[in-house]
């Protein structure tokens, strides 16, 4: 059975109301699209691609029509529904196109669903864990300070960022968690970012925060490595 793949992204404080809470997004292996799944059809069956295909089509139309009509299809191993998505304001409140969403669901049934019951998806980046250990002012030669816009260097383990992803960087985060900065990055390997503030920074004490994929090309979401009590001086 194939590995399901998950990772993880904080929930906005203001939202869980001060906790620390964490939102699991779910990674696929990818999409079987019709034409594929046709040929998996016939080569299960020995029958000829085309056949597949149109028993397919017809399928889709066919949910399509009853799914219209107001109807649950039960397909054995998926059941569909329906939802309506948006508040209502009253009991006796209308359904209003500008407020509400009519979509289909779908609902696993057994056997798929006892199937789903014994798989337990993997934390991507437990696999990809990245670590931080100092940072160097490279002018004044201070650990774990930072003077004004100076170079400074990350040393720590799989720190290797792709500056050409939105989601890798270098940044400075402060007692309650929100980005004051981000720094540029310059070089980068495994070992060590060169990195530096293009605006000074308040002086203060800043939380250093790295994301990274260390070249992993594979992995769909960065590992996250902190490191605490930074100290900002001004410049």
């Amino acid at each position: 059975m194939a590995t399901i793949n998950y990772s993880l992204t904080p929930v906005s404080t203001e939202i869980t109301g001060g906790d620390k809470l964490w939102r699991a997004n779910v990674q696929t292996n990818g999409t079987v699209d019709a034409d594929a799944l046709a040929q998996k059809l016939a080569d299960k069956t020995k029958q000829d691609k085309s056949l597949a295909v149109y028993f397919l089509n017809a399928l889709n139309e066919e949910l399509e029509k009853q799914i219209l009509a107001g109807y649950r299809v039960n397909l054995g191993q998926l059941s569909t529904g329906f939802a309506i998505k948006g508040a209502f304001l009253s009991a006796d409140d209308r359904f209003d196109p500008a407020r509400h969403q009519l979509v289909a669901t779908i609902r696993t049934l057994d056997p798929l669903k006892s199937a789903l019951d014994n798989v337990s998806p993997e934390n991507v980046l437990v696999a990809l864990a990245c670590s931080v250990y100092s940072l160097m002012d490279n002018v004044t030669k201070e650990l774990n300070c930072v003077t004004g816009t100076n170079e400074i260097h990350v040393q720590g383990v799989n720190l290797g960022i792709d500056t050409g992803n939105a989601d890798e960087h270098v940044r400075f985060l402060d007692a309650q968690g929100f980005v004051k900065a981000t720094a540029a990055v310059t070089a980068s390997d495994a070992q060590t970012i060169t990195c530096h503030l293009e605006t000074a920074l308040e002086a203060g004490v800043y939380t250093l925060e790295v994301s990274c994929r260390n070249g992993n090309r594979e992995s769909l979401a960065p590992a996250v490595a902190t490191l605490k009590n930074v100290v900002v001086k001004a410049a």
